[in-house]
């Protein structure tokens, strides 16, 4: 089955989203490994070393995988979609605090774990919540370097594959992805918070996160409050919208992005080369009103020194906002993919082990820093950047 993963890889495709960026089209299968190799190109200690110590100094606490034992497992969604047409059914892929074990390793398409184990026991939760959304043709296990991180840290860490949308579906996007991927992961938290008679049971604590890559982060703005714009039919008949989200735009669809996909479950958002704006202007964008973290890479178009030409930020209003560009970065400087395949399509320039380091640090303090007052957090927030190639910007 591994070697499916390089087939997939080479018949990949740059799907251009509706803002010029691109998400990588991905694929591979999951799996677990039982012995004891589990593989080298996790990141886990890079430019760290990889015990965890209660005394590191913060910004090493931050980056470094933390003191929980990661369980992995998938569970099966079904609900029914808002346009009428029927049952919509997607994976869940997940990971959340466990009981140490010498289990099976997960074997994702593009990393093995490090500190993961196949079905492991979990530890008693509540646990807070972080939801990724993949991007257009990607898959819910591209970016486990971050989710692990969370999960080793005590959180819930969702993903659900976005049906339709993946890499073996192919490029086509249709007006009702776009309000069915938000849809995903509201349902997807609803369907863990009300799990029974099961393993994973009672895990679902607050506060929650969405977050999100590409055609993902699009799907984190909907969910974390972003308005769309009005008569989006005539933005259509205009030649203002793109293609994919126009194709079967009609009043049913109209009324639903009418409606919004907010979910105020949801308090705080982190895009990662996110897409789509065109589908909320900056009005749209400005109703947020939780913190965000807008990340972006300079391969996506944000040379250093120009985030008021980034649009999100450009539309972002709240004073707990903060904006992270990876300098010498690339589209999929968020993903496992170029750890594994360095040079590939849309990777970076910079080591990709060295950008998950930094990812993870980042991400990790400003939930922390903005979700529960952590003010070494927040100081981190404040400092110097952990290296020249990381720009940070605060409203």
């Amino acid at each position: 089955m591994r070697g499916l993963v390089w087939v997939a890889i080479f018949a990949l495709l740059a799907c251009g989203d509706d803002d010029g960026g691109t998400d990588a089209a991905v694929g591979g299968d999951s799996g677990t490994d039982t012995g004891a190799d589990t593989g080298t190109d996790s990141g886990f200690d890079a430019g760290f070393d990889a015990n965890f110590d209660a005394d590191l100094p913060i910004e090493r606490e931050l980056a470094e995988y933390g003191e929980h034992a990661v369980g992995y497992a998938t569970r099966q969604v079904t609900y029914e979609r808002p346009d009428g047409e029927g049952e919509r059914e997607l994976e869940l892929h997940i990971w959340y605090p466990a009981e140490a074990s010498e289990g099976p390793r997960p074997r994702y398409p593009f990393r093995n774990s490090e500190v993961g184990t196949a079905d492991g026991a979990p530890l008693d939760g509540p646990f807070p919540v972080i939801v990724f959304s993949h991007g257009h043709q990607g898959i819910p296990d591209v970016t486990t370097f971050l989710m692990e991180h969370f999960a080793s840290h005590g959180w819930l860490a969702l993903s659900p594959e976005h049906t339709g949308n993946t890499t073996p579906d192919g490029p086509e996007r249709l007006t009702s992805i776009y309000y069915l991927r938000p849809r995903d992961v509201s349902e997807s938290l609803t369907f863990m918070e009300n799990l029974a008679d099961d393993p994973l049971a009672g895990l679902v604590g607050t506060p929650a996160v969405i977050s999100g890559h590409s055609f993902g982060g699009y799907t984190a703005y909907a969910v974390g409050g972003a308005l769309y714009r009005d008569m989006l039919a005539e933005g259509c008949a205009a030649d203002e919208l793109s293609d994919p989200f126009c194709s079967e735009i009609d009043a049913d669809a109209e009324a639903i992005f009418a409606g919004g996909l907010a979910d105020d479950r949801f308090d705080l958002v982190i895009g990662m080369a996110s897409g789509n704006i065109a589908l909320f202007q900056n009005e749209g964008v400005a109703a947020i009103d939780v913190p965000v973290l807008q990340m972006v890479a300079e391969g996506d178009g944000n040379p250093p020194g120009a985030p008021g030409d980034d649009p999100y930020w450009a539309a972002l209003n709240g004073a707990g906002d903060l904006r992270v560009n990876l300098i010498g970065g690339d589209h999929n400087s968020f993903t496992d993919i170029c750890a594994r395949v360095p040079g590939f399509l849309d990777c970076p320039d910079n080591d990709p082990l060295e950008e998950q380091v930094w990812l993870r640090a980042y991400t990790l303090a400003f939930v922390r820093a903005r979700l529960f007052d952590d003010a070494e957090a927040a100081a981190f927030l404040a400092d110097e950047p952990l290296d020249s190639r990381v720009e940070i910007t605060a409203p």
